[in-house]
């Protein structure tokens, strides 16, 4: 691309590139707006923190290793500091693997894996205060939770809970951010359903009206974002029921998402245009009748995965089948400017996001990811180069805590709490999530034992009546059978004058 300068009579080099941003964010390609287009784009970069970052994968990997073939909206590879978990390839029923962190090697030909689905796995999830606990979405429309022993040396067959309700097969589950115990899903019966683990209740459901592409939780868990095929993003307010918001963000029929970008009072919509060119939307929460800004990313096929990081404000793009990981940084524009990318000739079947807490901070290590491949897992560390060793403040500050902010019974009270927070810094802190800690259903809720009670008193009530309605029945048949033999006696007594009469 050149431009002619008929002031300064003489011509310009400049990417063709830059002229197509100056028209796709100015709506102009004029000389002196081209100009300063450029300047403002140079001063911006100036002040990213994160400009610099790029991804190194570790050499050691998790080597033969396979993966299920079936298609789900999910990233299906979830992780914490303790394990990581993915669906793996079985015929019939769904089976999951769970493998521990940070202890890379060849898998043996048999491999202990969780077994109780009758259908295959569609989406899992980590509770996010508890590394032992992992709930599994399925085909037979089911939620079960398993609790990981410590010595995982045989096949898990029976759940700790099974959740019942959904009508057809889950889509997507998602533990609540800072709420301890409470779980989302969605599912082909176009239901959002809200349920108390350890309670087995079902507290809420909402038609989302459409098969679902995506799911998420605000960070302090008043609101639950869902995609769906209609191309309409919906925000709902769990606890009441109710959609709030109806976003209709992207104009291209294939799968879209939307995320919180954790406490900024942006959410981020990723899917495809008009043209099937994939594309960002951020948009105010508050005003939501136009996105704030529009990023344009390619027109590559796959749909994509967002990651965002609250801490960081560093967004991670892939995509299933791509060797190539994205990194874009929020600025203060409510733009994502593209830092760099991590790319790769083996494409992952899967990608998973680790929590912070799993970082190795002394290598300055912002980020990481698990790649599923075809036979082998890697991890993929995500790096901010330093001069210096010492522990960063400003790339690492508090994350969030293994310990939850509220009980269940405290958010379905109406209370609302962002996740804890805990200093990355090392020896700072002990993690609690890494205690082995089982799950197990209470007892009946305090409704539900009010209504039993109700009912026993009741039922002893029926009895005491049916008892004295017996008791009445016995002296009523005594009296009858006086009666008889009253009779009885007269009839003789009759027969006899009777008798003298005729003699």
């Amino acid at each position: 691309f050149f431009f002619f300068s008929s002031r300064r009579r003489h011509t310009r080099f400049l990417p063709v590139s830059w002229a197509r941003r100056c028209v796709q964010e100015t709506g102009t390609w004029g000389y002196q707006d081209l100009c300063k287009f450029i300047s403002n784009t140079f001063k911006m970069i100036a002040n990213l923190r994160f400009r610099h970052i790029y991804g190194d994968a570790i050499r050691e990997k998790y080597d033969g290793t396979e993966y299920t073939t079936t298609s789900s909206e999910s990233c299906l590879l979830k992780g914490n500091n303790t394990f990581f978990a993915w669906p793996w390839r079985s015929t019939g029923g769904g089976t999951v693997a769970v493998l521990r962190s940070n202890n890379p090697h060849r898998l043996p030909v048999q491999i202990p894996l969780i077994r109780g689905h009758a259908g295959p796995i569609h989406d899992l999830d980590f509770n996010p205060f508890n590394d032992y606990v992992l709930a599994t979405g399925s085909e037979d429309t089911t939620i079960k939770i398993w609790n990981i022993p410590e010595e995982y040396t045989q096949d898990l067959n029976e759940p700790a809970i099974t959740l019942t309700g959904h009508q057809k097969k889950i889509g997507l589950i998602q533990f609540h951010p800072s709420a301890e115990n409470v779980l989302a899903s969605v599912s082909y019966d176009e239901t959002l359903r809200i349920w108390d683990v350890v309670k087995q209740e079902q507290r809420s459901q909402i038609n989302i009206k459409e098969t679902p592409y995506g799911l998420d939780w605000s960070l302090d868990g008043k609101l639950v974002a869902t995609a769906s095929r209609d191309k309409v993003c919906k925000l709902i307010d769990p606890r009441a029921n109710q959609i709030v918001h109806s976003i209709s963000a992207h104009e291209g029929p294939k799968s879209q998402k939307f995320i919180f970008l954790g406490t900024t009072g942006y959410g981020l919509s990723c899917g495809f245009s008009k043209t099937f060119e994939r594309e960002l939307k951020v948009w105010d929460l508050n005003k939501l009748d136009t996105p704030v800004s529009v990023t344009s990313v390619d027109s590559a096929a796959g749909a994509l995965l967002p990651f965002f990081d609250e801490d960081t404000g560093c967004l991670y793009l892939t995509s299933k089948g791509e060797g190539l990981i994205r990194f874009y940084e929020l600025t203060d524009e409510k733009k994502f400017h593209l830092n760099g990318d991590y790319r790769s000739n083996v494409p992952g079947r899967a990608y998973g996001f680790l929590p912070k807490t799993s970082l190795d901070v002394s290598k300055h290590e912002i980020a990481r990811f698990l790649k599923l491949t075809d036979n082998y897992i890697e991890s993929i560390r995500i790096i901010c180069p330093r001069k210096s060793d010492d522990f960063q403040e400003d790339l690492f500050p508090e994350a969030r805590s293994e310990e939850p902010a509220l009980t269940a019974d405290e958010w379905f009270s109406g209370r609302d709490e962002l996740p804890k927070r805990r200093s990355l810094r090392p020896g700072a802190h002990t993690a609690a999530g890494g205690q082995v800690r089982a799950i197990k259903a209470s007892g009946p809720s305090q409704e539900l034992q009010e209504r039993i009670e109700k009912l026993t008193a009741l039922v002893g009530d029926l009895e005491t009546t049916v008892n004295n309605l017996q008791g009445q029945v016995g002296e009523r048949d005594q009296v009858i059978q006086e009666l008889r033999a009253q009779i009885q006696q007269l009839q003789t007594e009759n027969d006899t004058l009777k008798a003298q009469g005729s003699q």
